[in-house]
């Protein structure tokens, strides 16, 4: 009869571990990003009366006779379904919508994982955590190895834009990087003579956005010759050049060039900015240097006025006079550099160059992790886990690419605990307590009879 009461303490003891782990699910609904538990439970083991014997010719087999010895906590698992976006506008709470975790470190560089992704800048230009912990960049865009740079964004900056000499050895393609796409087709000019004849109705073909702008500029050229060929007796006095302050122009001494618009398939004259009133286009090709600037008195600095994240988890920072400065991924995966200029002219890749020891440890783009086994993390305190020894390979990367999920921007992942579930669950927990007790106390009254029987 003994039995019975241990039998019924162990269901006594697990109905009340179930309640614990349910108290926990309940007490962080409201918790960012908070992952439910739910406690399992085993048998343990069982006394064996008989182990039971086959049957013979003889007679009939007999199954085993047992009888359980009570249940225990299998397990706890986690529940790591995304919760419901909690919508706050704030440009820095971030919710990663599908699979993946924030990186965050400490001042001892030692790193965590999160979900919780309500962020802020501190004074010092750091993305942070509500706790003051920094959110780590990443350096690529998949790799078995994890960054230590942070996402940090200069507060000031000092920015020089001049025009840049080699645009006429870029290609087209190259040319699209920094403006437009432009894409293939034809261009409709015609020239004016001062009392408004017209003296030619031309068209310029685009054929090959592997060209350059010099063979471009060569190919419009040799079409105008053409054409003068072949309408003798015509003098244009037409030609395009491309010049060193990363312009084109459309040039005529004596006539007016304006375009014809029916004739024109290609984009070429709007990604450019050429039009009848401006026969040389914007500057397509600038140099930029961007020096951080520590202090706000600074008189050579524009000040940060907001940043913006992107699904990516590309950082943009917005400055008071109109620029941003931003990072983007190359057609070779690599991770570049990009100035767009108050103007809104882009400039990227190998002609932005940055200086400064701030800027220097600048990092745009906020790194993803993601695990073989996410449930062998370790919860720990301020919304953050870290790594458990059955967690396996961790990967790491950026949101959007290979096997992480999205970011969403203007708000942060809520708790996903179901208390509908949860309290289902912990009536069903106080029930056991109930019937267990019942069984306890019955043995106990059966225990306590026989005690008294031979009085």
């Amino acid at each position: 009869m003994s039995q019975a009461l241990h039998t019924s303490s162990t269901g006594i003891n697990a109905g009340q571990s179930q309640i614990n782990v349910i108290a926990n699910n309940v007490a962080n609904i409201n918790t960012t990003a908070y992952k439910a538990a739910n406690a399992t439970f085993e048998t343990l083991f069982s006394n064996t009366i008989s182990y039971g014997k086959a049957a013979t010719s003889d007679g009939g087999g007999t199954n085993p006779k047992q009888i359980g010895l009570g249940t225990k906590i299998a397990g706890i698992t986690r529940n790591f379904n995304s919760g419901d976006f909690v919508q706050t506008g704030r440009d820095t709470d971030l919710m990663i919508s599908g699979s993946g975790f924030f990186v965050v470190q400490d001042a001892d560089g030692k790193q965590y994982f999160t979900r919780d992704g309500i962020f802020s800048l501190d004074s010092a230009g750091n993305l942070v955590t509500n706790s003051g912990l920094k959110v780590v960049g990443a350096e690529g865009l998949y790799s078995n190895n994890g960054s230590t740079s942070t996402v940090k964004i200069p507060k000031n900056l000092k920015i020089t834009v001049e025009p840049s000499q080699d645009l006429a050895t870029k290609s087209l393609n190259e040319l699209n990087n920094l403006i437009s796409n432009i894409k293939t087709g034809d261009i409709g000019v015609t020239i004016l003579a001062d009392d408004g004849t017209t003296v030619g109705d031309l068209v310029l073909t685009i054929d090959d956005l592997n060209q350059t702008v010099a063979d471009m500029v060569a190919s419009f050229n040799a079409q105008i010759a053409q054409y003068e060929n072949d309408h003798p007796g015509t003098n244009l006095d037409f030609d395009v050049s491309v010049n060193a302050d990363g312009t084109i122009s459309f040039n005529s001494a004596t006539n007016t060039v304006t375009f014809n618009q029916d004739t024109t398939t290609s984009n070429f004259l709007g990604a450019t900015g050429l039009s009848d009133q401006n026969t040389t286009s914007a500057v397509l090709n600038q140099h930029v240097t961007i020096q951080d600037m520590l202090f706000n008195n600074d008189m050579d600095a524009t000040a940060l006025e907001d940043i913006t994240i992107d699904e990516n988890g590309i950082v943009s920072a917005i400055y008071k006079d109109g620029s941003i400065l931003t990072k983007f991924v190359d057609q070779n995966d690599a991770i570049q550099w990009k100035y767009i200029s108050p103007e809104g002219v882009e400039i990227v890749s190998g002609d932005v160059t940055t200086t400064g020891s701030v800027l220097s440890d600048s990092n745009f783009i906020i790194e993803l992790a993601t695990m073989v086994n996410q449930e062998g993390l370790v919860s720990i305190n301020q919304n953050l886990w870290e790594w458990g020894p059955d967690v396996g390979e961790i990967y790491y990367g950026i949101a959007g690419e290979m096997a992480f999920g999205s970011i969403e921007t203007g708000g942060y992942e809520g708790s996903n605990v179901d208390i509908a579930f949860e309290l289902s669950n912990m009536i069903t927990a106080q029930r056991m307590i109930q019937m267990n007790s019942r069984v306890f106390s019955t043995a106990s009254t059966v225990m306590e009879t026989l005690a008294y029987l031979g009085q």
